[in-house]
């Protein structure tokens, strides 16, 4: 470790146990990146030893002490990000229930037309963890989290289609004369919706990178996903399938400009960059990251093309 505190200048506290040696840095919350990628280039946290982050509310250092020459970053770094999103992002039973009560709350306030049972399925939707998990999973080869995301998110959104489906049946709404305004929204494609769902995207994604937890209350709603996926159960049992294709391209939009997003933001960040403790590692999660961005932006546009034609 004398490598490293004579490298980046750190100052650290040494503990000696009887079978342990504890080595306290105290850093900046935006230099704890590159730290953590430096410890890891050194097998410390993935092939021995282990690495804890605590916060420290306040330090007094003498001011003559010099600054450790650790880059900032302005975004979290991958652990706390993978910390925020397997929290909230991955199949289980807590994941399962919040998907079946917003993708409820999501069909009944769209066919009853109420705005606010519809912001509730919002707030209660967890479908926007797993599109950002699968982002970061891409990055981090070996780790999982690509599957994971991806599973959680098919079954997410099959599952809120599916309940939109029974209740659409349960109602009867094939029998409607008209479909009320709010499940009409959700099949409405014009240049609005379209740049609400990429601005929102960017949001979740910004949110994401800076590792502050997804539940927050405007990006769920910003980012939401419930409703357009209850809404093509809904067109589904009213048999009204162009509708439901529109709704089917409208979540399209949202879920890639989040993907999107997220890779933009953890490009801008240097998360790939510092995601393998290898240079190997490093430059392949960099070469994959800017690959989804291409990829992504291609697919967006040709989704925004057909619309706008």
């Amino acid at each position: 470790m004398d490598d490293l505190n004579e490298a980046l200048n750190l100052n650290s506290d040494v503990i000696v146990g009887e079978n342990s040696v504890v080595y306290n840095f105290i850093v900046e919350a935006g230099q704890t990146n590159q730290l953590l990628h430096e410890l890891k280039k050194r097998g410390i946290g993935n092939v021995f030893g282990k690495v804890i982050i605590s916060e420290v509310t306040t330090t007094l250092l003498p001011s003559s002490e010099e600054p450790p020459s650790l880059k900032k970053s302005h975004g979290a770094n991958v652990e706390e990000i993978r910390a925020v999103l397997e929290d909230s992002a991955v199949l289980s039973t807590d994941y399962v229930t919040l998907v079946i009560l917003s993708a409820i709350l999501a069909s009944y306030g769209l066919y009853d037309n109420n705005v606010v049972i519809i912001i509730g399925s919002m707030i209660v939707a967890p479908l926007m963890g797993p599109i950002a998990l699968t982002s970061l999973g891409a990055i981090l080869p070996g780790s999982g989290l690509l599957r994971k995301g991806f599973f959680a998110e098919l079954f997410g959104i099959l599952t809120t289609v599916a309940v939109g489906y029974i209740v659409g049946v349960l109602v009867k709404i094939e029998s409607l004369d008209t479909l009320p305004s709010e499940i009409m929204a959700r099949a409405n494609l014009n240049g609005v919706v379209i740049i609400f769902a990429i601005v929102s995207g960017f949001a979740a994604g910004l949110i994401i990178s800076k590792g502050s937890n997804i539940s927050i209350v405007g990006v769920a709603i910003a980012a939401s996903l419930a409703p357009p996926a209850a809404a093509i159960g809904l067109f589904l049992a009213a048999e009204k399938y162009m509708l439901a294709a529109n709704a089917i391209t409208l979540l399209s939009i949202n879920i890639l400009a989040i993907n999107l997003a997220c890779s933009v933001m953890f490009f801008l960040f240097g998360l790939a960059e510092m995601s393998g403790e290898s240079k190997r590692s490093m430059t392949k999660a960099s070469r994959t990251n800017m690959i989804l961005i291409v990829f992504g932006s291609l697919l967006l546009a040709f989704l925004i093309f057909i619309i706008l034609d």
